[in-house]
């Protein structure tokens, strides 16, 4: 039950509290006053989006709270508990919920004091108060409010299987999108086969795996020169080895060298280390010339040799320009082209079974639906009997209602298309709500469906914004009669400009404006005795309106 609700810097308010009652209260005051602002400021303190134009003129903040006893919501207690929210000083008993607004856009939001984020704050505010705007009787108009009111009414059971046909549709609706991208995606898809095949081919069959470029190069090198690489070697050979006619060769030079210095050495015997780097200088000249002997020995020249390594240069160029830099990165370019290869063969056998997919999730979807539209249509008409049960109460004695359920197009809501139909008048075919209820039929409709199912559900608390907007007469005595019925067992507040519902409250607030100090304010009163009578005069007319009522009156018997 909501305690009291405190506003500050809210519209017209500048500071007020709100303590509230169980049973029926009414808020009443003149139009403008700012009745309205005060159950948009407790929809607002339950996580409603607000708007910054709300922040009182010269203000930058504005705050809301309300506070709720919840001492047998078991469920909400829990939650928390789990929360770690549970108030120390209040126990589980008390739940105060508080919202800070920033003219910046930045709001605060507190449980018990403890800020959370704004998805924790809704979650726990979320079947606190059922609240009844002016606009909601228009909703009740929408088919989808219309589903959503049925669905309610048939409880838990019928909830749960409306929820699980949703995740059935969209579990559908993924398969049939899958499907759809496989299938719109297949020429493009086999044009990529196609070249990955190709690619790796032309890879394969380079063979590159046994290949080195480098030693290809040198190798290349060697055929390419090889006229000039022998007579160079014979050059060398002559000049280190051989000799000529004309000119003796080194090795011989430093042997006759070496054998002179020998015989210095055994005159000058200092002069030894000399004699060991002839004779070393003369066996390094000596292995020069055998390798170089073997160079010339080897290179024999082969054009067909070196037109096939010459190729396959050319073809080791060819790959790195259309595939990577090194024989090494091509080879892992050739590896990555394999998996994708094998991945888009992959999509081709996904291809082959998601349509069997598409049709298990489909049948499981109508399935559901099915029974999700055999259990509305049993809910349905018991509700269409209490809703005629509620609106005789309320004087309309000649209605018929009655709750159409067609088949429609799959949705996550299921196929079933409603209709609340309805025809005021004994004699007069059924038609829609929306053409044919006028305002206070629409409103009498809605406090029937409201009665109902704040019965059946845990909901505390229900607010309704000029609910009995559009009538008067005997039918506003009903009216009020059904709100008191409902506030002994559900704590209702009304806003209302009807002296008939007002009288009818256990608790009764004066909504009004005044000016203070140049501006002006809305303030709250309790009214109680003499000064709640004095406002039921007013809304009644007062002492000038019944005055003017006897003169027609007087006037009409004359």
């Amino acid at each position: 039950m909501l305690v009291s609700l405190y506003i500050e810097n809210f519209g017209l308010v500048d500071r007020l509290e709100l303590e509230l009652s169980s049973g029926l209260n009414v808020l009443t005051g003149e139009t403008g006053a700012g009745k309205t602002i005060l159950a948009e400021a407790l929809q607002v303190s339950l996580g409603g989006r607000p708007r910054t134009d709300l922040i009182r003129t010269g203000r930058d903040r504005a705050l809301v709270q309300s506070s709720f006893e919840i001492g047998d919501n078991k469920p909400l207690a829990r939650q928390l508990e789990e929360y770690g929210l549970i108030d120390g000083d209040n126990g589980a008993d008390l739940l105060i919920l508080t919202r800070e607004l920033h003219r910046q856009g930045r709001n605060i939001c507190r449980v018990n004091g403890r800020p959370v984020n704004l998805g924790v704050f809704q979650e726990l505010a979320g079947d606190l108060v059922d609240l009844q705007g002016q606009h909601e009787q228009h909703s009740l108009l929408a088919q989808a409010k219309q589903l959503l009111l049925l669905d309610r009414y048939g409880g838990a059971s019928l909830t749960s299987l409306a929820e699980l046909t949703g995740q059935a549709f969209r579990a559908w609706s993924t398969a049939v999108a899958k499907r759809d991208a496989i299938s719109s995606g297949n020429r493009e898809r086999q044009q990529r086969a196609d070249t990955l095949m190709f690619q790796i081919k032309e890879i394969d069959a380079a063979a590159l795996a046994e290949e080195n470029e480098t030693a290809l190069q040198q190798k290349r090198n060697r055929l390419a020169n090889g006229e000039k690489i022998a007579l160079l070697a014979q050059s060398i050979l002559e000049k280190i080895y051989q000799g000529t006619n004309h000119h003796p060769a080194a090795v011989d030079l430093l042997g006759e060298a070496s054998q002179h210095l020998a015989e210095l050495c055994r005159l000058v015997p200092e002069l030894q280390t000399g004699l060991d780097n002839l004779h070393s200088a003369l066996y390094q000249v000596e292995e020069t010339a055998r390798e170089v002997a073997a160079c010339r020995e080897s290179m024999e020249i082969d054009p067909a040799e070196l037109n096939f390594i010459e190729d396959r240069l050319a073809l080791i160029e060819r790959l790195k320009k259309k595939y990577a830099d090194s024989l090494a990165d091509i080879l892992a370019y050739r590896a990555q082209a394999e998996a994708e290869l094998e991945a888009l063969r992959e999509v081709e056998t996904d291809a082959a079974t998601i349509q069997g997919q598409v049709l298990e999730k489909e049948k499981a979807y109508h399935d559901s639906a099915d029974q999700t539209s055999r259990l509305r249509e049993e809910t349905a008409r018991q509700l269409e009997k209490e809703i005629k049960n509620q609106l005789e109460e309320l004087v309309m004695p000649q209605v018929n209602f009655t709750i159409e359920l067609t088949k429609g197009e799959p949705s996550a809501s299921g196929n079933d298309k409603i209709q609340f139909l309805f025809s005021p008048n004994r004699g007069e075919p059924l038609r829609p709500l929306a053409k044919t209820a006028s305002g206070g039929e629409l409103s009498r409709v809605m406090l029937a469906i409201r009665t109902i199912l704040a019965l059946a559900e845990d909901t505390a608390t229900i607010v309704f914004d000029e609910i009995d907007a559009g009538i008067g007469g005997q039918t506003i005595h009903a009216v009020a009669e059904k709100l008191a019925q409902l506030s002994n067992q559900k704590q209702i507040i009304c806003i209302t400009h009807s002296a008939v519902v007002a009288a009818c409250a256990a608790t009764h607030y004066l909504v009004q404006k005044e000016s203070l100090a140049d501006r002006t304010v809305t303030g709250v009163q309790k009214l109680t005795g003499a000064a709640r009578v004095k406002e039921l005069n007013r809304m009644l007319g007062g002492d000038e309106h019944a005055e003017l009522l006897a003169g027609y009156i007087n006037k009409i018997l004359k």
